[in-house]
């Protein structure tokens, strides 16, 4: 059965996740833009990135050209934590992260996975878009998280 017939196609879904994943007032302490250096990105996921630009006041982003790679690091505030950990759409797969902040898991759409790692009284979301084995996103997912949070100490 294809994706449409079950009603929802693989663009609802990724709308759907991030639309639950909408900050509402969240003004993080940390700027996300100083969580990695583009050292780090390139360490994590390969290719040569610049530095990281804002996405509003609560995210940032690395690029590399090619291989053509998006990180993105995203804050939002603990009280969205549960209603992001309980979603689970039609056709997504939530999967625990073990040893990063205070929680985390991944979830995944199709072949898109973001990784939500809550820690104190932040929630981080870690995107790598680009790269097309799942593991190796994953993975390079979690050592950005992993290096982010060593900045919290």
């Amino acid at each position: 059965m294809d994706r449409r017939a079950r009603g929802i196609s693989v663009r609802q879904l990724l709308w759907a996740i991030v639309v639950l994943a909408t900050p509402g007032a969240s003004r993080a302490a940390t700027d996300p833009c100083k969580l990695l250096t583009p050292a780090q990105v390139a360490a994590a996921v390969g290719g040569n990135f610049g530095t990281g630009q804002p996405i509003g006041t609560t995210g940032c982003s690395w690029t590399s050209e090619k291989p053509h790679v998006i990180v993105t690091v995203s804050l939002w505030p603990p009280t969205e934590w549960d209603r992001m950990k309980a979603s689970a759409l039609p056709g997504t797969t939530n999967t625990p992260a073990p040893g990063l902040g205070d929680d985390a898991f991944y979830t995944t759409v199709a072949q898109y996975t973001v990784l939500y790692v809550k820690k104190g009284s932040t929630v981080y979301l870690f995107k790598v878009y680009g790269v097309k084995d799942q593991a190796k996103q994953m993975s390079a997912e979690k050592t950005l998280a992993q290096e982010a949070l060593a900045q919290l100490k």
